[in-house]
């Protein structure tokens, strides 16, 4: 599943969590670190990665998850998030728009109880 990481939904998010830290909102901020753009909050791509699984498979509920990241994202990049696995354990991929991956894991889940 592709999405498009947009500076207003980084907005949004740093609103939401208080994490405000200049890297993830200002341009200048970024370059002066080294990024073309600011970069995305890790949270923010492990909390995206469990939402668009649980949309995929309403049937599920994820009981813990691990991710590690590679590199930084930079907001206004397309990522793909690829999972594997159908029960149990499941292993999820974000790559960036170039094939990158940014991140790794895995999701536990379980059939959910009507």
């Amino acid at each position: 599943m592709k999405k498009r990481i947009t500076y207003e939904a980084i907005r949004q998010y740093a609103a939401a969590s208080k994490d405000m830290a200049d890297i993830h909102l200002d341009i200048e901020i970024a370059n002066r670190a080294g990024f073309k753009r600011p970069i995305v909050h890790g949270m923010y791509i492990m909390g995206l990665a469990q939402s668009l699984y649980m949309i995929e498979h309403p049937t599920k509920w994820i009981t813990s998850y691990d991710m590690k990241f590679q590199k930084p994202l930079l907001v206004d990049s397309e990522i793909t998030f690829v999972y594997k696995g159908s029960f149990g354990v499941i292993q999820v991929s974000v790559t960036d728009d170039v094939g990158e991956v940014i991140a790794s894991g895995t999701l536990s889940v379980k059939e959910r109880l009507q």
